[in-house]
């Protein structure tokens, strides 16, 4: 019996040491554990195909909190606002993880700063610029709405493309067109091509806006 009783003792020991073993990260109300930083490790490379270490995981992790946690005390209507938005998208189940919501939550956060870059400062030079960097931009052209393919052109320093690819981003249109030796022909762009060009652009303002981004995070973290 007291045998027993002294193995309990040992399990509920090796347990309890096990269980706070886990716990990776204590401080100021916030508590980080292993599963936490293995659901976001998961999370980063479902989203952006990378892998993140557990160091960088855990810095991920306790920043994104304290940046949360200061929203939800100062700014609690954006923090309503940005949860109505994501919960457009994704199911609620998912959104009732601490980890993915608080996830989502800072990608969100970190999307207005490109969102407001492209509505209110991207400009044609920019996107000109990125084109440029770029080997080719080989994409076919059409007279009859891309039904029969008269060429493919590499297009990525024709100016006339580039300013109308610039005036339907900024308008959500996709009449795209070039004007060649007066005529007039339809530039076929499908979604794969489409969305390879906005990624281009959409990593150029996530390092243009990288800078802007970290001071509103330290403000945030140091208040």
């Amino acid at each position: 019996m007291v045998f027993k009783v002294f193995l309990c003792f040992l399990f509920s020991l090796f347990f309890n040491q096990y269980s706070y073993s886990k716990v990776v990260y204590e401080r100021d109300n916030l508590v980080i554990t292993e599963i936490d930083i293995n659901s976001y490790q998961n999370l980063y490379k479902e989203n952006y195909n990378i892998d993140i270490n557990k160091t960088n995981s855990l810095k991920d992790l306790v920043l994104i909190n304290n940046v949360i946690n200061n929203l939800e005390i100062n700014n609690a209507e954006f923090i309503n606002k940005i949860d109505s938005e994501i919960l457009l998208r994704f199911d609620k189940k998912s959104f009732e993880n601490e980890v993915t919501r608080n996830f989502l939550r800072f990608s969100r956060i970190r999307d207005e700063f490109i969102i407001n870059y492209f509505q209110n400062k991207l400009t044609l030079n920019e996107v000109n610029n990125i084109f440029k960097d770029l080997d080719n931009l080989n994409l076919p052209i059409s007279v009859d709405d891309c039904i029969i393919i008269k060429d493919v052109l590499d297009l990525k320093d024709n100016k006339d493309f580039i300013e109308n690819f610039y005036n339907n981003l900024k308008n959500n249109t996709n009449e795209f067109q070039i004007i060649i030796n007066e005529d007039k022909y339809k530039v076929c762009i499908n979604e794969l091509a489409y969305k390879n060009i906005e990624k281009l652009i959409v990593e150029y303002i996530r390092i243009k806006t990288a800078e802007e981004f970290e001071t509103f995070v330290y403000d945030k973290t140091s208040n």
